[in-house]
């Protein structure tokens, strides 16, 4: 279990790199190209959005790679990405969202919980099961 939790952590650091670079997109769409310092402040928001995103689907893939299915990996990067983007839209612009926004998405992670740290069941194969 202890190694399943491991591997989920790295599927919160994807979605947290994920917010990243959504949100170095989103600041390097609000300047405008009016001379060579906001050009070079533009292209350096791009390159950090770039970077964030390589470096998100990195650990995703990593975390896909130790998880035995995908599911709470891709659910675990999901709900990081819905969820702090989110925050980070409503602390850095302002942003509104409704206490349902907020009530629904206390949900979505509650849901994310039962389904990373659910135990699983082994299967039994037929030879397996001819042996006992």
């Amino acid at each position: 279990m202890a190694e399943k939790a491991g591997k989920i952590h790295l599927s919160v650091v994807a979605g947290l790199c994920a917010t990243l670079g959504s949100l170095f997109g989103k600041l390097s769409g609000g300047i405008e190209m009016t001379s060579t310092i906001f050009i070079l402040i533009k292209l350096s928001l791009l390159v950090l959005m770039i970077t964030a995103n390589t470096a998100g689907c990195t650990f995703f893939v990593k975390s896909l790679q130790g998880c035995g299915s995908s599911l709470p990996a891709t659910v675990a990067s999901a709900a990081t990405n819905y969820f702090c983007s989110a925050l980070m839209g409503f602390l850095i612009f302002g942003e509104s969202t409704s206490l349902m926004w907020w009530t629904g998405t206390t949900l979505v992670l509650c849901g994310l919980l039962l389904i990373c740290y659910a135990p699983t069941v082994a299967k039994v194969t037929k030879s397996e099961k001819l042996k006992e």
